[in-house]
C-alpha cells in the first residue's frame, strides 16, 4: 500500500512538473532574448499604437471607466467599444496594474512572455491527450507556442490569447464530437472576448476541424453532433453579444465600410511560400509586405509529411485532413480565401494573420503520425530525404530573392532537416531515448529561429517612451488643473499617432484599425497626412487650429543640454509649425513649452447660416480650408492667396523645354539641387503645398536649412509651413533630387492672412457659449441667448449615440452633417442651456441580450 501511494505521489509530481516545464520553457526562451540582448519590446505597433491603448486603459480602468466607452482622445471623438474588444479585454491586461506607468514597456514584455507561456501550457494539455510520451507533447507544445506565427507577431499581443486558446478549442469539439463534458461554450465566449478578429479565423477553423471529423460518423449521429456543436457555440457568442453588436456596428462605420477587389488571382507564387519554413523566416520586409508566417520546427514539416505516408492510417482519415490542409494552405495565397480569412479586407502588413491555425493543425498532424509507434520503411524515409534536399536547394536557390535567407538561415535549415531525417529513419521508435532527444533538438532549433528573426528587427528605447510620457504628462496635467473647459491640445512633434492615450490629452491624431470614415475623408481633403487608418495634425494652419478647438500647443525646449542624455527627450517627427510660436506662451517646462491659441473655439458654436453639404475638392487644400472657414463663420473672405514662385537656381540640373516647374539633373551620378529663394513682403504665414507623389523617395527638402519631413502616407498633398513673421527676411528652400527627374508643377506657394483670421475669430469667439465635459459622456453649456434662429455647429463627428437636450427637452439633430462629418442642430430664438448625452445604445442592447442568454441558459440547464 505505501509502495502504491509512493508511485502515485512520484506520478502526479511527473505530471505537474512537465505541465510547469510546458509553460515555463516557451516563456523563459523568449525572455531570455531580450533579457541577453538588453532590448526593450517596443516595435512597430507595438511600440506606435498598443502600448498607448494599453496606458489609456490602465490609466482608466478602475478610475474612470466610462472613458472606455467614449472618448475625444480617440483622434477627433469617437466609441471606443471596438477599440476595447480589439485591443483591451484580454484577461492578461490586468498585469498593468502591477507597475507604474512608466514600466509599461516592461509589463507589455511580461504580458507577451505569459501569453506564449500559456500557449505552451494549453497545447500541452491538448497534447499529452494524443500521445503517450510527454516529450513529444512537450515538444509539440513549444513549438506551437514559439512558431513563426508567434515570432513574428509577437507584438501584435492582441492576438495571442486566440493562439493559446485554439487548443482548448480543439480538444473541446473533440469532447462534443466523443459525447463528452465540455467547455464550449465557455472557449467560445473567451475567443470573441479576447479579440473578435482571431476568434473569428480560429472559430471558422474549428468548424471546418469538426466537419472534417463528422464523415467518420454514422449518418444518424452527425446532425445531432453537429447541433450540439452548433448550439454552444450559439451560448457562447450570444454571451458575448454586449461587445459583439458594438464592434459589428462600429465595424460597418468603419473598416468594413470600404471595399475589396475580389479577384481569381494569387497574393504571390505560391511555391515561393516554402521559403518561409526556414529557420529565421523573418524581417522587416515580410512584416509589411511579405508572405505568411508558417515555419514550425523543421523536424515537425517532415513528420507532418509523413503522416500521409504512415501505413497504419486509413486512406480516408488522410483525405479528410488532406483537403483540410489544402484549403488551409490555398488560403495563404488565393486572394478569395485571403479575403474570407480577413473578414473582406486585406491585411495592412501581417500577411496570413490566420496562419496560426494552419501551424496548430500541421503539428497535430505531425503528432498523430509520431503516436503510429510505426517502423520506418526505406521508401519512407527516401521520400523524406528528397523532400528534405528539395527544399534545401529551394532555399540556398532563393537566398538572394529574399533577405532573410541569409547563411546563418541557410545553415540552420540544413542542420535541422538532417537531424530530423535521421530521428525518423534511425531513432524514432528504436531507442528509448528517442523522445527526449526529439524534443532537445526542437527546442535547440526553436532558439535558433528566435533569434536569427529577432535579429532581423530594431526595438525602440524604453527610456524614449518613458521621457515622453513623464513630460507631456506634467504639461497635460497642468492644462487641466488651470482650465475646465473643453479643448483640444497638439504638438509640433509626436512619438506616435496615438500620443493623446498615453499623455491623456484630446488630440486631432489618431492610429487605430477601426477609423470612422468620414472623419478620415474631411482630414485627408483639409491636407492633414492620413491613411486608411490613422490621421495627424501634420499639414494643419492656424485655421484648422482654430476652428478644431486646439486651445494648447506642447513646443519643444531645445535648451536641454543641462540634462542626462537618459533623461532627454527626443522631438521625432517635427511638424514644422513654424507660425504656433506665435501663439502666447502660457508656461515653460523643462523641456517643452506650452502655448495658448485664444481664438480656438468650442467643440460646439454658433452658425449665422444652415448647415449645407460641402463639395470638397481633393486637389485643393487651401480651398477646402476656406469652405470649412466660411461654413463655420458664415464669413466669405478668402484668407489664402497665391505668391508666385521666384525664380529657381539650378545646381547640377536643367528645367524641361517647355516645361513647368519641371526638371532633371544633368549629371546623374552628382546631387543635384533645385534653390528658391524669396522675401514674405508681409508678417503673414506662408505655406508649401506639396502633391502626394513629391515625398522622401523624390527629395530631400530643407528651409532655411532645417529638413522637413515629406514623408506621405495615402498620396495626399499637404501643406508646410515655410515661416511666420518673417518680413523681408530670406527664405531659403532647397529641393534635392534623389532620382533623375523632379516634377513641381502641382507645388503652390500660398499665404494666410493671419491678421484677417485672428479679427474675425476674435469676435467669432465672443459670441460663443461655453462648455464643459462634466463626465466621460456628458457635456453641458452655461446658458445663452440667441436673438434669431442660428445653427449649432460642432467638431464632434456625428453619431446616433449622442442625445441633444436644451433645457431639458429633445433637440433633434439636422440631417445634413456640419463639413460633411459632425452633429448639429437648430435652435430658435431665446435663451438655451445645451446638454449632450452619449447613450451607447448599441452596447445596452447587448447586454440586455447577453444578460437574457444567460438568464435563458441558467434555466434550461435547471
Amino acid at each position: 500500500m505505501t509502495k502504491y501511494f509512493k508511485t502515485l505521489k512520484l506520478n502526479f509530481n511527473k505530471e505537474k512538473v512537465l505541465y510547469l516545464i510546458s509553460f515555463v520553457l516557451p516563456g523563459l526562451i523568449f525572455l531570455s532574448y531580450f533579457f541577453y540582448t538588453k532590448n526593450g519590446v517596443l516595435t512597430v505597433d507595438l511600440g506606435q499604437q498598443y502600448i498607448d491603448f494599453l496606458a489609456f486603459f490602465k490609466s482608466n480602468l478602475f478610475t474612470h471607466p466610462l472613458r472606455l466607452i467614449y472618448s475625444f482622445a480617440n483622434g477627433l471623438g469617437g466609441s471606443m467599444l471596438a477599440t476595447d474588444a480589439y485591443y483591451l479585454f484580454s484577461p492578461f491586461n490586468l498585469l498593468l496594474f502591477l507597475a507604474p506607468q512608466r514600466f509599461l514597456p516592461e509589463i507589455a514584455l511580461i504580458i507577451i512572455t505569459s501569453k506564449i507561456a500559456t500557449a505552451g501550457l494549453t497545447s500541452y494539455y491538448y497534447w499529452k491527450q494524443k500521445i503517450d510520451n510527454e516529450f513529444y507533447a512537450l515538444a509539440a507544445s513549444a513549438a506551437y507556442a514559439l512558431s513563426g506565427y508567434t515570432i513574428a507577431n509577437h507584438f501584435n499581443l492582441m492576438w495571442l490569447d486566440s493562439v493559446l486558446l485554439l487548443p482548448l478549442l480543439i480538444d473541446a469539439i473533440d469532447r462534443v464530437l466523443a459525447q463528452q463534458k465540455n467547455h464550449l461554450i465557455l472557449i467560445t465566449f473567451l475567443l470573441w472576448f479576447t479579440n473578435f478578429y482571431t476568434a473569428y479565423m480560429a472559430l471558422a477553423f474549428g468548424l471546418f476541424y469538426l466537419l472534417s471529423k463528422l464523415f467518420f460518423f454514422d449518418k444518424k449521429e452527425r446532425w445531432p453532433l453537429f447541433w450540439d456543436y452548433l448550439k454552444k457555440s450559439m451560448w457562447g457568442s450570444f454571451l458575448d453579444a454586449f461587445m459583439l453588436l458594438p464592434v459589428a456596428v462600429e465595424m460597418l462605420q468603419g473598416k468594413a465600410a470600404s471595399s475589396a477587389d475580389w479577384s481569381l488571382g494569387f497574393q504571390f507564387t505560391p511555391y515561393n511560400e516554402l521559403a518561409k519554413l526556414a529557420d529565421g523566416a523573418y524581417d522587416f520586409h515580410e512584416m509589411q509586405e511579405g508572405m505568411p508566417n508558417i515555419y514550425i520546427a523543421l523536424p515537425f514539416v517532415l513528420l507532418a509529411v509523413f503522416y500521409f505516408l504512415s501505413k497504419k492510417i486509413d486512406w480516408q482519415h488522410k483525405l479528410a485532413n488532406g483537403l483540410l490542409l489544402i484549403l488551409l494552405l490555398a488560403s495563404l495565397f488565393w486572394t478569395p480565401l485571403v479575403l474570407i480569412w480577413h473578414l473582406g479586407q486585406f491585411p495592412v502588413w501581417y500577411p496570413g494573420r490566420f496562419s496560426f491555425v494552419l501551424i496548430f493543425f500541421a503539428l497535430n498532424l505531425a503528432i498523430t503520425a509520431l503516436n503510429q509507434r510505426e517502423k520506418v520503411k526505406f521508401w519512407q524515409i527516401g521520400i523524406l530525404i528528397l523532400l528534405a534536399i528539395g527544399l534545401i536547394v529551394f532555399i540556398t536557390l532563393n537566398s538572394k530573392s529574399f533577405a532573410f535567407l541569409n547563411q546563418n538561415s541557410q545553415t540552420a535549415s540544413a542542420a535541422f532537416l538532417a537531424l530530423g531525417i535521421l530521428f525518423i529513419g534511425f531513432i524514432y521508435n528504436r531507442s528509448s531515448f528517442a523522445a527526449p532527444f526529439f524534443c532537445l533538438i526542437i527546442e535547440l532549433e526553436l532558439i535558433i529561429n528566435l533569434v536569427l528573426s529577432l535579429n532581423n528587427l530594431a526595438y525602440q528605447d524604453n527610456a524614449d517612451y518613458r521621457n515622453f510620457v513623464q513630460n507631456t504628462s506634467q504639461v497635460t496635467q497642468y492644462t487641466k488643473d488651470h482650465d475646465d473647459t473643453l479643448y483640444r491640445t497638439e504638438k509640433t512633434f509626436y512619438r506616435s499617432d496615438d500620443d493623446p492615450f498615453s499623455a491623456n490629452y484630446y488630440g486631432l491624431s489618431t492610429f487605430n484599425s477601426i477609423s470612422n470614415q468620414r472623419v478620415l475623408n474631411l482630414v485627408s481633403n483639409l491636407g492633414f497626412v492620413n491613411n486608411s487608418n490613422s490621421y495627424t495634425n501634420f499639414g494643419g494652419t492656424p485655421i484648422t487650429d482654430d476652428l478644431f478647438g486646439i486651445k494648447y500647443y506642447i513646443l519643444p525646449n531645445d535648451d536641454i543640454t543641462p540634462l542626462k542624455t537618459k533623461k532627454q527627450m527626443k522631438y521625432s517627427n517635427s511638424n514644422n509649425r513654424i507660425d504656433t510660436s506665435d501663439y502666447a506662451i502660457e508656461k515653460r517646462f523643462k523641456q517643452l513649452f506650452l502655448m495658448k491659441n485664444d481664438n480656438a473655439l468650442p467643440f460646439l458654436f454658433l452658425s449665422p447660416d444652415a448647415t449645407k453639404k460641402i463639395k470638397f475638392d481633393s486637389s485643393d487644400i487651401t480651398d477646402n480650408q476656406t469652405k470649412f472657414f466660411e461654413a463655420a463663420t458664415g464669413n466669405k473672405q478668402k484668407l489664402f492667396s497665391s505668391v508666385i514662385w521666384p525664380d529657381p537656381k539650378l545646381i547640377n540640373v536643367s528645367s524641361w523645354d517647355g516645361g513647368w516647374m519641371q526638371y532633371t539633373k544633368k549629371d546623374k551620378n552628382q546631387e543635384g539641387r533645385v534653390i528658391f529663394n524669396f522675401k514674405p513682403q508681409t508678417d503673414d504665414s506662408y505655406y508649401l503645398e506639396l502633391p502626394g507623389d513629391v515625398d522622401e523617395d523624390l527629395i530631400d527638402l530643407t528651409v532655411n536649412g532645417t529638413n522637413i519631413t515629406t514623408s506621405v502616407r495615402d498620396q495626399n498633398s499637404r501643406l508646410i509651413n515655410l515661416g511666420s513673421r518673417q518680413r523681408g527676411q530670406t527664405i531659403h528652400l532647397v529641393f534635392t533630387l534623389k532620382n533623375n527627374q523632379l516634377n513641381l508643377n502641382a507645388a503652390n506657394l500660398w499665404r494666410l492672412n493671419t491678421k484677417k483670421l485672428e479679427q474675425t475669430m476674435t469676435a467669432f469667439k465672443k459670441r460663443q457659449p461655453q462648455f464643459k465635459q462634466t463626465s466621460a459622456l456628458t457635456i453641458r453649456s452655461n446658458a445663452f441667448t440667441t436673438k434669431e434662429t442660428e445653427t449649432m455647429n460642432s467638431t464632434i463627428p456625428n453619431d446616433f449615440n449622442w442625445i441633444v437636450l436644451d433645457n431639458g427637452h429633445v433637440v433633434h439633430k439636422n440631417k445634413i452633417l456640419f463639413m460633411n462629418t459632425f452633429l448639429n442642430f437648430k435652435l430658435n430664438k431665446g435663451t438655451h442651456k445645451i446638454t449632450l448625452i452619449y447613450v451607447p445604445w448599441i452596447f445596452l442592447a447587448g447586454i440586455f441580450l447577453s444578460l437574457l442568454t444567460l438568464f435563458l441558459y441558467l434555466r434550461i440547464r435547471k
